[in-house]
């Protein structure tokens, strides 16, 4: 049971947690299925092409200078 709790704890705090902190995934008001599914999709694909280029940055410090970059996004889309 230990290693259960262990495994579900991290999964949750990997992704859902990232994607709802960071992406406002549990403010979403759509009950459509295949909107839910294909926007966690995009939101997977984004954290993890995000994820190679965080270096010792976190992700709420890397996301804040995108913010101010729209060129540095642009950019990783197209590396992509």
């Amino acid at each position: 049971m230990d290693w259960i709790r262990g495994h579900w704890g991290g999964v949750e705090n990997r992704n859902h947690w990232r994607r709802d902190a960071r992406m406002g995934e549990d403010g979403s008001r759509s009950r459509q299925p295949n909107l839910l599914a294909n926007s966690v999709l995009i939101r997977n694909a984004l954290l993890s092409l995000l994820s190679e280029r965080l270096g010792a940055q976190s992700l709420a410090q890397f996301g804040e200078r995108l913010l101010s970059s729209p060129k540095q996004c642009l950019a990783i889309l197209a590396a992509a």
